[in-house]
């Protein structure tokens, strides 16, 4: 149907990302959590530089989309996935 694997399908996944991280202080509030897919949620914070401060994120994450270069599953299956 959307020619993507449940693995990648999975990456898709809406969670609570804490734009503070909660191991440096951040906490359960609205204001430190976003709505993110799993895949970001998950390598925000692996980055090899020091996480980026929330504003700069924001940035960060708003220029990708712009771009079309924002998730790691291949633009082609992004297309037909959002696309039919």
């Amino acid at each position: 149907m959307h020619r993507i694997t449940i693995e990648q399908a999975e990456l898709f996944r809406c969670t609570a990302e804490h734009l503070e991280a909660r191991q440096n202080g951040g906490e359960n509030t609205e204001i430190n959590i976003a709505a993110a897919c799993l895949y970001c949620n998950r390598h925000r914070h692996q980055r090899r530089a020091k996480p980026m401060r929330p504003e700069i994120y924001k940035h960060f994450v708003r220029t990708r989309v712009r771009n079309n270069n924002w998730h790691p599953v291949p633009k082609r299956v992004m297309r037909s996935a959002w696309h039919g």
